[in-house]
């Protein structure tokens, strides 16, 4: 893991290399082992470097052997081995690093190599025979990427607060998506003049600082097909989950641990991946007390559970640190994340968790609800009356609008048309299947939000974050396996499940109260007098939280 820095600009008085150096250092804590800056023309990278696959200090930037190209690197590219050996007849390798590969690779294939990556990463390469930088993210959107373009610049970073070295901190008010779903989604963030890259796109920079914007790998164009059997989707399933997991194992020199929740998916990665650590989050309420199962997975393993306690001082404690690591305000898991992560970081640089099974296999009640009224529809008996229930509860879309609705009283038109234009645009994508639309949704919307948290919050600690089941062959499987494996008979997630019977405890595969790492900060400041999660009050106070620490004045 590392944290990498960029500006471009023809403009002298700009002190490029200055900037770059306050970028990064505003981000030191995701490259604490090492770091670099060199200046190409009017190209200015940067680098910090985490060390996880290669301890070794290096020159940084990674440059070849004749300086015509040179990369800035941010992740992991797990299968970069096997990439590595067929370049190595033509190219001198200095080191055992992942970049190394991904930049000969580059001088070899192009733009074309990207579509090989099996990993997380965002990285930069300068071309200086072509006078560009190309800078790209991966497939599933694990690791960030921010730009600005000014009048005679062009700034990228990991980090958005890096950024703010030279853009205003200003409210973009045109962020509808933070309104629609409580963040931004998309290339749009809530500092003006800050964007995203989006997962699977790059981005070609000129030295004259503008820049064309590219896609090389979206889901929705990259669907295979399976066989509709039983047996052979459900052992194709199995060995892609495993090889996922202990792909992912590779490389861990700290040691690694889990963070299990009690649910299905972090099981499930644990029982296989065989951490040396596991962690879990406790909280003193029945709602969420769900200690037991995890308990019931360490028994299993035969491992100790380190089981953290958090509590309402701990919460307003770190509330502002929390919001400054995160970039943006997110009320969801955040707290209970950094609080295990203060934990881990005593023991382990890696962790694993179960980020986009949920999506991936639609583990959400929304989609069992949605699923059944379709199937209903369905029915000899009720297909005649299917105009009825368009009717007076919506076409699928509607429908689906109103459970993902976050507000309690909603009546913003411009909202919900943003809201009905973004589910319409993936629901085309997949030819109007109900189930593998709402997980498609979700996939490049919420769960978006949820790895931005994971990245952050993980590079607080200087820990890497690992989700097995964002590995893109998985996710292109689970999005291409038909529908009925995924709910049925009124379960949710039915074929993993299948997959996790011979892995972990029944008790854990059989829930339905499955909760997360929630934390009871309703209760804690007792914002509902019937204890229900007051998701407006706590949505104010991290956006206040989030304006105070980073000076947006213009709210």
């Amino acid at each position: 893991m590392c944290g990498i820095a960029g500006f471009i600009s023809k403009n002298k008085e700009y002190n490029s290399k200055q900037i770059v150096s306050e970028m990064l250092n505003s981000m030191s804590y995701r490259g604490p082992d090492q770091s670099g800056i060199k200046v190409y023309g009017d190209v200015t990278l940067g680098m910090a470097r985490l060390s996880i696959v290669d301890k070794k200090i290096h020159n940084i930037p990674y440059e070849d052997k004749d300086k015509n190209y040179s990369i800035i690197y941010n992740g992991e590219i797990y299968n970069h081995d096997s990439i590595r050996d067929s370049l190595k007849l033509k190219y001198e390798f200095k080191t055992n690093s992942d970049a190394e590969t991904a930049l000969y690779n580059y001088i070899e294939k192009g733009i074309y190599s990207f579509v090989e990556y099996n990993g997380m990463y965002v990285f930069a390469i300068y071309d200086n025979i072509k006078k560009t930088t190309c800078i790209v993210r991966d497939k599933t959107g694990e690791k960030p990427l921010y730009y600005a373009k000014g009048k005679d610049y062009f700034a990228f970073a990991s980090e958005m607060k890096c950024l703010l070295k030279i853009v205003k901190p200003e409210f973009n008010e045109q962020a509808i998506s933070y309104d629609a779903y409580e963040f931004t989604v998309g290339a749009e963030t809530l500092f003006k003049n800050i964007y995203s890259l989006e997962p699977g796109e790059y981005l070609e920079v000129h030295d004259d600082a503008n820049y064309i914007k590219h896609e090389y790998w979206k889901l929705w164009d990259n669907l295979i097909e399976i066989e509709d059997d039983e047996k052979k989707i459900i052992k194709q399933l199995s060995e892609l989950v495993e090889d996922s997991i202990l792909l992912r194992t590779k490389n861990c020199v700290h040691g690694f641990g889990c963070f299990v929740s009690g649910g299905l998916d972090s099981a499930l990665i644990a029982s296989i991946a065989k951490p040396d650590y596991i962690y879990t989050v406790h909280y003193d309420y029945d709602d969420f007390n769900e200690l037991e199962y995890a308990k019931l997975l360490a028994k299993k393993m035969k491992k100790e559970l380190i089981v953290v306690i958090p509590n309402k001082e701990d919460f307003l404690r770190t509330r502002e640190k929390i919001a400054f690591h995160l970039d943006t305000p997110c009320t969801w898991t955040s707290f209970s994340l950094w609080m295990l992560l203060g934990r881990a970081k005593k023991d382990v640089r890696v962790v694993m968790t179960g980020d986009g099974a949920d999506e991936i296999f639609s583990g959400y009640h929304r989609y069992l609800l949605l699923y059944h009224d379709e199937q209903i529809k369905k029915l000899e008996t009720m297909s005649k009356y299917s105009y009825l229930i368009n009717k007076y509860y919506g076409s699928p879309i509607e429908r689906y609008l109103k459970l993902i609705n976050r507000y309690e009283n909603q009546f913003d038109n411009k909202v919900n048309t943003y809201l009905e234009n973004s589910i319409r645009y993936f629901f085309d994508k997949v030819n109007g299947d109900i189930v593998h639309s709402m997980g498609l949704n979700d996939f490049y919307t919420t769960m978006q939000v949820l790895l931005q948290m994971s990245d952050r919050l993980c590079m607080a600690f200087s820990i890497e974050n690992r989700s097995p089941f964002l590995d893109y062959r998985l996710v292109q499987f689970g999005f291409s396996m038909p529908s009925k494996y995924k709910i049925r008979d009124g379960i949710p997630k039915w074929a993993l499940k299948e997959v996790a019977k011979k892995f972990i405890p029944m008790e854990i595969v059989q829930r339905i109260d499955k909760r997360g790492f929630s934390a009871p900060v309703n209760r804690w400041f007792e914002w509902d007098k019937n204890g229900k999660y007051n998701r407006n009050t706590y949505k104010n106070i991290v956006f206040d939280d989030w304006r105070k620490v980073f000076r947006v004045n213009n709210v």
